[in-house]
């Protein structure tokens, strides 16, 4: 048995731009990388800290009618360093 792959300008285009996303994707990802591993390493601001843990206290407030235990859980992301 056989295959034959038959390539025509419409499949040939297709294929090409599957590629090309394909590509584009894997950059952009290994683009963002970075800015996120530096962001880990300690390179934040105090002030954005800060801000970023007051919000998780708000929208925990926010859950505390409905879903206790997601705003516990919000509570103790904020409350980690």
């Amino acid at each position: 048995m056989s295959t034959a792959i038959v390539t025509t300008q419409a499949t040939g285009g297709y294929l090409d731009n599957v590629g090309r996303a394909a590509l584009n994707f894997l950059r952009a990802l290994f683009a963002a990388a970075p800015a996120t591993a530096a962001a880990s390493h300690g390179s934040t601001s105090q002030a954005s800290l800060m801000r970023d843990r007051a919000g998780l206290l708000r929208f925990a407030q926010q859950f505390d009618e409905f879903q206790p235990s997601q705003a516990a859980e919000l509570r103790n992301l904020a409350g980690r360093d």
